[in-house]
């Protein structure tokens, strides 16, 4: 009797957690944890263009935290702040890919606000880049919280075709953060 109930219960224990890790893929937001930023992901939407490359856009919404855990927590504001500049990176596949990533180098922000700042140009890459930085505060364990919008075109996101894509911000003094995810919007 005891064998059968061990039976029963494997399959519903495996089920049950297999329904608990399917939870988060189902909402719109996506987290992963780099070495030094943790990201949360609203919204990616890539379009591809028709041409020449490049010709594609790319419209994203994230969140981010700067927790500088490879230097112990140690935070410097002119360097660990993504005020002072970042590269955003796309590629297809999850983080950590050989797979060539499309970059979009955002220079340092304007003022525009309290607690926002914007870029609104050229990008070295040749995008045309529209970015709006909002300072979330810090935390306990952190340098600092952001919500960024951005949308850049024209962008060479031709190798990207299918989920997952690997979503980098990389900022400044080298803090690091990847997810990937399988809810990006990828227009053809």
């Amino acid at each position: 009797m005891k064998n059968g109930s061990i039976t029963l219960k494997k399959p519903l224990a495996i089920a049950a957690l297999g329904a608990l890790l399917l939870v988060p893929l189902c909402s719109s937001t996506v987290r992963a944890e780099g070495s030094d930023l943790t990201v949360t992901l609203s919204k990616l939407d890539v379009t591809h263009g028709v041409g020449t490359e490049p010709v594609d856009q790319v419209d994203l919404i994230a969140n981010f935290k700067n927790t500088e855990a490879s230097e112990s927590g140690k935070c410097d504001p002119s360097s660990d702040s993504p005020i002072n500049g970042f590269v955003l990176g796309l590629q297809e596949g999850a983080c950590g890919t050989t797979a060539s990533a499309a970059t979009v180098t955002v220079p340092s922000l304007s003022k525009i606000g309290k607690n926002k700042y914007k870029f609104e140009g050229a990008t070295k890459e040749g995008a045309v880049v529209d970015a709006i930085l909002t300072v979330l505060g810090k935390s306990a364990r952190g340098c600092g919280q952001w919500h960024l919008v951005l949308d850049a075109t024209p962008v060479d996101l031709a190798s990207i075709q299918t989920n997952p894509v690997a979503t980098s911000i990389t900022l400044g003094d080298g803090s690091f953060g990847c997810l990937s995810t399988t809810a990006g919007a990828i227009d053809r």
